[in-house]
């Protein structure tokens, strides 16, 4: 599988091209279609899907012109979030999905096969795919940090997504997120774990890939050791936050179904107001 990594240049996202070895292709949320459509022309890419992993605009916004670009292509997208894609497709006057995607569903791109994950929480249809230990994982999970729940997102929903998609996942499985935010969330961890070592080299990394202006790509693994939201049920995560943030904690427990959950909850409060 060929993964092209694609630096926004009208947005702070990345977005990415997958292709078989015969230059078959799929494009997973390509927000600049500019970009989008240069690569696929100047690298002879045949394009068969434009893939939503959500609706939110910054992922769906180039739609439209790649669509025009390609007009053999077909938009795919996430099933429980086709709704409001179609909405803002009709809106803007582009074709609407073609193709709904859930969880257990397969796409098929030339001769490669990827699984589709259902990864709900950032928002209530979201999706990954899953190819080979590559997981393009839109906006669920970051380096060091994990989706917002502000935008049709609920944080109870993606707790789960954690505890029972992503943290099983072998610890070889390196994920394509919709967005390097590793400088930020490598800080934040640092400020609820002063003494968390793994961050800190993350954070040196970060910081280096964004000088050289390429995204900071971790795996599930090394994500184990250090991101407080797979890290929901480790014993130091929890003394730090009863020692600093008792009363939030006993906030996020009043709404949770598991002191675990509690957890999770109480570190997204605390990343969505850091």
């Amino acid at each position: 599988m060929k993964v092209e990594i694609i630096a926004s240049e009208i947005s702070d996202n990345f977005f990415y091209l997958v292709a078989d070895e015969q230059g078959v292709a799929a494009l997973i949320d390509p927000i600049d279609a500019n970009s989008a459509i240069a690569l696929v022309k100047e690298a002879g890419y045949r394009l068969k899907y434009v893939v939503n992993t959500h609706f939110h605009p910054d992922h769906i916004g180039g739609n439209g012109a790649v669509l025009e670009a390609f007009p053999s292509a077909l938009l795919v997208a996430a099933s429980g979030d086709i709704e409001y894609i179609d909405m803002q497709m009709t809106h803007a006057g582009v074709r609407c999905v073609e193709q709904g995607l859930a969880g257990g569903d397969v796409l098929t791109i030339g001769t490669l096969v990827l699984e589709v994950l259902a990864t709900p929480g950032h928002t209530a249809g979201h999706i990954s795919l899953l190819h080979a230990q590559h997981l393009f994982s839109g906006d669920t999970i970051f380096v060091g940090g994990a989706g917002h729940c502000r935008m049709g997102g609920d944080a109870g929903v993606l707790f789960r997504t954690f505890r029972d998609i992503l943290r099983p996942l072998p610890g070889a499985t390196r994920f394509y997120p919709g967005h390097d935010y590793a400088v930020r969330n490598a800080e934040f961890v640092l400020s609820i774990e002063a003494e968390q070592d793994e961050a800190r080299r993350v954070l040196e990394e970060a910081l280096a890939a964004r000088e050289q202006r390429r995204p900071m790509l971790t795996d599930i693994g090394r994500e184990r050791l250090y991101n407080p939201f797979l890290r929901f049920d480790d014993p130091v995560l929890l003394r730090s936050l009863r020692a600093r943030h008792g009363d939030l904690l006993e906030s996020a427990r009043a709404v949770s179904a598991s002191d675990d959950e509690a957890v999770f909850r109480c570190v997204r409060e605390l990343r969505n107001n850091w």
